[in-house]
């Protein structure tokens, strides 16, 4: 060391030794009123009988080194077991115990308000001055720890415990600390142990926090059971590895957060991935929506244009052919005047010839031939319908006659028998349409069934569960029907009707999660249902169900499900009596028999009889739908027959009623029909007299003959040329109205071209359409209408395409809106809020998305490499200054004679743990993982990491074995003593523990091992020696030979240890070598006090002397 540095040293340790010289208590244990204790420098021996009260006396100078919880006292008593003494029992002054016949009550010197006070004052080398002192006080009676005022206060002076009881007077704690404050030399720390102790450790030069522990165990020095448990737990320093530990927890608990962000972010992202699709899909309905309708739009104009070219065109080649066809009736006309000129004359050369007469006869005979025509069709129809009727058809008046009788009579009986036979296949046909209907929603609600095994519930009820959940993203086995959880028993199927009808509305009750039903009612109140919906939020109760021990809740099987004890408390106060007679039912309030009455509160009944009790198809209990399918599929077969049936029935129905209509109809036109219409005879006879006649008049003679031959074949020319004139006019006639209707049909055209076609327009539909030809002009309205209602089929496709998208884009949104209300808080749900949810997904995407994965890939780098790596460090270099400190304390145990000829050597084993090397494996992962890009795998594996951490650092468990083995690297090691020889260096023993050994054995190892413990915990950092020196051993050789007790105190004289010594009258001479001042402590046990008297040794000689000639004994002078 520099001649700089050990003048520091020197100028640091000053002070020199400091050592205990005052110990004073109030009201402490069985030491009523103030007592002090004055303790030699060169060691104090504090005797008397046991029960005196020495160990209670240095007890309260560990309660003034150690916290109330962790104080053990009566330590050297109690040696390992746990002592019945604590801080309360000293200050009440407990001294025994009563039993009154019904509680034992614990016996105290002062069991009302109570003041304690302990002071522990210390003198170091230099003269300087450190006191400790607490006061302690209770204000009433009790035992409660939590009710004790107290006070720790730490002086550079010496402050007597008098001084602070006059302070304190009667019971002032603000007088008390008013006195503190005003004296600058004392500190008070009020109840606050912590810094108290952290005070006086830095007075008394107590680096090693293990110190005031070690003294209180040393306090106790008879053996060691476990050299390992000494080590580490008074000598090492405690490990910090807990502090890191819960530090990396804590920093963790942000990493998750950010990974909370990160994959709340990806699951907006994902729930909202679809929606740029759907969008451009949508965009692309739209247009093509848009395209059409304008196309749709200008069709008719499109059309009228084409047609107007077309039109224009045909007119001119009509005008043309109608300019022939009037050139070619004009030279006809000419043609005919000359002809009807030439036929004139002719005709009058006949007639003077004779022929009028038969002229005129044969228009006679021309009107007579066409009315025998007539009357022949309206005969034959008469005798067709005669026929029909099984009637006479003969053409005689009188048969005519008869048969028109019997129509007017089968006319006024048929209209009856016309209303029977439709009423008859009316009331058929509404049978068969009743069935048909019936079959079709049977057969649709076996379909919804089928689709739902597990559920008898309706269908339309289950519909709306499944579009609740699809929508809202919650799973279907969460959403559950009360009826669906439950099921009658086998054994009590009888019941069912009745418990149906109890259960009522709450089978089809929707029971939802209490964390989703926000999310439910929100959805319903937004929709019309069509239905009567029932909800219960299902809610933890504490209550157990309370069945009636004869309701109908016993006969019933529940579904095993989640719901299931919730659904037994809940359904607990709907349950029913169920009896078997009205008897028992009127007097039994909140009863139903098996028809199904119920007997409610205050004697009201009711009975719903809506259907019928045994109808299995309202039944909606159980946990499958199989009998109700088979049910319903009987119906089915049922009314496949009863439709067989029906159609049979409603077809003879059909064919009568056609019958009834047919007879009507004949008898009808038969009543229509008069006689001079089918009157054929008559007829016949006109046209034989008019042929008799022309045949008389054509006999007379050649003249005639020849003027009738001439005419006929002018009037056959003139007839001819006539047809051939007519028929040119009707050219003409039609020409024209073709060029009228064609002009016509151009100024339609023109019209409907007024409203123009767009250039563009007009390419698409010429592309779509082609040019219309002339051959298509007349069906130019059914090729538009054709074409228009193509476009009109693909204006709805892409419609329901559009739709389809507008669903999609409406469902994605609101999913999202449900999912991420507070996001979506100012959106909308509709197509209109459109760009606010893509513009979030574009933030997400380029830039909330890319932000967080390298937030959480930093946070994740700086976790694994700066936490974790600090704690894997942090255990090594704790390991490494364990094994530092017990080189230094062997450097000590090896100038320490343990026995003769040899010496003491710690040493430390690594022990294996599974957990321990597990915890290693995973954390050497983690940090090879440092540079994967896997981010989410190097996450999961720091998350096992944590959740070791965690539980290994959190207060509730940091405790346990596993937990300090993981992280305190003092309970990774296992320690053990090897008596070596000073000469051969040979090991001559291992040491675990005084096990095994003498009494004098154990003391001697326990000794050697505490001595050298203390010497290293009480050295400060730079030191050679203790600074803080007083040791208390309370009978630690009270079963040891002399000759190894000198050994042990030597070895604490040696290491510059102030060692006190608390052993009864008995170890006096070994006593006397080592102590200076002499202690006793008498007890009063009428009074149950204590009291200390200093003798000198010679008193002390001079009592014993008189004891042993009391009894006769001779005592021999020690050498």
């Amino acid at each position: 060391m520099s001649d700089g540095k050990s003048a520091q040293v020197r100028d640091l340790f000053a002070c020199g030794a400091i050592r205990l010289r005052e110990l004073s208590v109030y009201n402490w244990g069985s030491f009523h009123g103030l007592h002090t204790a004055r303790i030699d420098p060169g060691g104090t021996l504090i005797t008397g009988d046991n029960g005196a009260g020495k160990s209670t006396l240095v007890d309260g100078l560990m309660a003034l080194l150690l916290p109330a919880g962790k104080a053990t006292f009566n330590v050297a008593a109690a040696q390992g077991d746990r002592s019945d003494r604590s801080l309360m029992s000293y200050i009440r002054g407990s001294f025994g115990s009563a039993h009154d016949g019904g509680r034992t009550r614990i016996l105290s010197k002062r069991e009302g308000a109570v003041v304690t006070g302990l002071r522990a004052f210390y003198q170091a080398d230099d003269g300087s001055q450190i006191t400790l002192a607490a006061l302690f006080w209770m204000s009433h009676a009790g035992n409660a720890l939590g009710d004790l005022k107290r006070v720790y206060l730490v002086a550079r002076r010496n402050v007597t415990l008098k001084e602070l009881l006059d302070a304190f007077g009667d019971g002032d704690p603000r007088a008390l600390k008013q006195f503190l404050r005003q004296d600058p030399m004392i500190t008070a720390c009020d109840d606050r142990f912590s810094e108290y102790q952290e005070r006086y450790r830095r007075l008394l030069h107590m680096d090693n926090p293990n110190a005031p522990a070690l003294l209180a165990r040393a306090l106790g020095l008879k053996k060691i059971d476990d050299l390992t448990s000494l080590i580490r737990d008074l000598v090492l320093e405690p490990s910090n590895v807990r502090d890191d530990a819960r530090k990396a927890v804590d920093e963790f608990a942000d990493l998750v957060g950010i990974h909370k962000q990160l994959l709340d972010a990806r699951q907006q992202r994902d729930a909202l991935a679809d929606l740029p699709g759907v969008t451009e899909d949508l965009q692309r309905a739209e247009q093509d929506l848009q395209k059409l309708d304008a196309e749709l739009d200008g069709l008719s104009a499109w059309f009228g244009e084409q047609c107007a070219g077309l039109w224009r065109l045909r007119i001119e080649t009509i005008a043309s052919a109608l300019q022939q066809a009037k050139d070619h009736l004009e030279r006809l006309e000419i043609q005919v005047n000359e002809a009807a000129e030439r036929s004139e004359q002719c005709h009058a050369d006949y007639l003077q010839a004779g022929g009028e007469r038969i002229e005129f006869i044969k228009k006679d005979l021309q009107a007579a031939e066409a009315k025998l025509a007539e009357v022949n069709l309206k005969a034959a129809r008469y005798q067709r319908v005669a026929g029909e009727l099984q009637l006479d058809g003969r053409l005689e008046e009188a048969v005519f006659q008869d048969n028109q009788r019997q129509a007017q009579q089968a006319r006024e009986a048929i209209a009856n028998e016309k209303t029977q036979v439709q009423n008859y296949f009316a009331a058929e046909a509404a049978k068969l349409s009743n069935a048909q209907e019936q079959q079709r929603h049977l057969q649709d609600e076996i379909g919804e069934i089928e689709a739902r095994p597990d559920s008898n519930i309706d269908a339309k009820f289950q519909i709306l569960r499944d579009e609740m959940a699809e929508a809202l993203g919650l799973d279907r086995g969460k959403l559950m029907f009360i009826g669906e959880l439950l099921d009658v028993r086998e054994d009590e199927r009888a019941w069912q009707g009745a418990i149906e009808r109890a259960l009522g509305g709450l089978r089809t009750t929707l029971a939802v999660p209490e964390s989703d039903f926000s999310l439910v009612t929100r959805w319903l109140n937004q929709r019309h249902t069509g239905l009567h919906v029932r909800v219960q939020v299902v809610r933890e109760l504490d209550q157990a169900p309370e069945f009636k021990v004869d309701g109908y809740l016993r006969k019933l099987a529940w579904r095993d499900h989640p719901y299931r004890d919730w659904l037994k408390r809940h359904l607990a106060r709907f349950d029913l009596h169920c009896v078997e007679s009205t008897e028992r039912l009127d007097r039994t309030p909140f009863s139903m028999t098996r028809q199904g009455l119920m007997h409610m509160d205050r004697g009201r009944f009711e009975k719903k009889d809506q259907q019928r009790i045994d109808d299995r198809r309202a039944w909606q209990l159980g946990f499958s739908n199989k009998n109700r399918l088979a049910l319903l599929r009987q119906d089915v077969e049922r009314l496949k027959q009863e439709i067989l049936a029906f159609d049979e029935a409603v077809g003879k129905a059909r064919e009568a009623m056609n019958a009834v209509e047919r007879r009507d109809r004949q008898w009808n036109e038969l009543s229509q029909f008069r006689w001079a219409d089918i009157d054929v005879p008559y007829w016949q006879n006109r046209i034989v007299e008019h042929k008799n006649d022309i045949e008389q008049l054509e006999r007379a003679g050649g003249d005639l003959a020849a003027a009738k031959a001439r005419w006929e074949a002018s009037k056959s020319a003139l007839q001819d040329l006539q047809k051939r004139k007519e028929s040119q006019i009707g050219r003409v006639s039609a020409i024209g109205k073709d060029h009228e209707n064609a002009e016509k049909n151009r100024q339609q055209a023109l019209k409907l071209a007024e409203t123009g076609v767009a250039d563009d327009l007009r390419a698409a539909l010429l592309k779509k359409i082609g040019a219309l030809k002339d051959a298509q002009l007349e069906d130019s309205a059914k090729i538009e209408e054709r074409y228009r209602r193509d476009m009109e089929q693909q204006r709805g496709v892409v419609r329901a395409r559009k739709d389809r998208a507008s669903r999609s884009a409406v469902g994605i949104m609101t999913g999202f809106r449900a999912k991420w209300e507070i996001i979506a808080a100012d959106w909308g749900g509709d197509l209109a809020s459109l760009q606010d949810y893509l513009a979030h997904l574009a933030q997400l995407e380029q830039e909330g998305l890319p932000a967080l994965v390298e937030k959480f890939r930093e946070r994740l780098n700086r976790h694994a490499t700066q936490s974790l790596a600090g704690i894997r460090t942090r255990i090594e270099s704790e390991r490494e200054d364990i094994d530092e400190r017990i080189q230094t304390i062997n450097r000590v145990l090896e100038r320490t004679e343990f026995r003769a000829g040899s010496y003491l050597q710690l040493g430390m084993k690594n022990e294996q743990y599974e957990h321990v090397q597990h915890f290693n494996r995973l954390l050497s992962k983690v940090m090879e993982q440092l540079t994967s890009d896997d981010h989410e795998a190097r996450f999961a594996g720091l998350q096992q990491v944590i959740a070791i951490l965690d539980k290994a650092s959190n207060p509730a468990t940091a405790n346990t074995q596993e937990s300090l083995r993981l992280l305190d690297p003092r309970h990774q090691l296992s320690f053990y003593a090897e008596e070596i020889g000073a000469e051969d260096g040979k090991i001559r023993d291992v040491l675990m523990s005084s096990s095994g050994k003498s009494g004098g054995e154990k003391e001697s190892f326990a000794g050697t091992i505490v001595a050298a413990s203390l010497a290293y915990v009480l050295t400060p950092d730079g030191s050679d020696r203790p600074v803080y020196s007083t040791v208390f051993l309370d009978e630690a050789f009270s079963n040891t030979a002399e000759a190894v007790s000198r050994r042990v105190l030597r070895i604490f004289k040696e290491l510059h240890i102030h060692v006190n010594l608390i052993t009864p009258y008995k170890n006096l001479n070994l006593a006397r070598e080592s102590a200076r001042s002499l202690l006793i402590a008498e007890r009063d046990g009428a009074a149950h006090e204590s009291s200390l008297c200093e003798v000198t040794w010679q008193e002390i000689d001079e009592r014993l002397r008189q004891q042993a000639e009391a009894f006769d004994v001779v005592l021999t002078p020690e050498a």
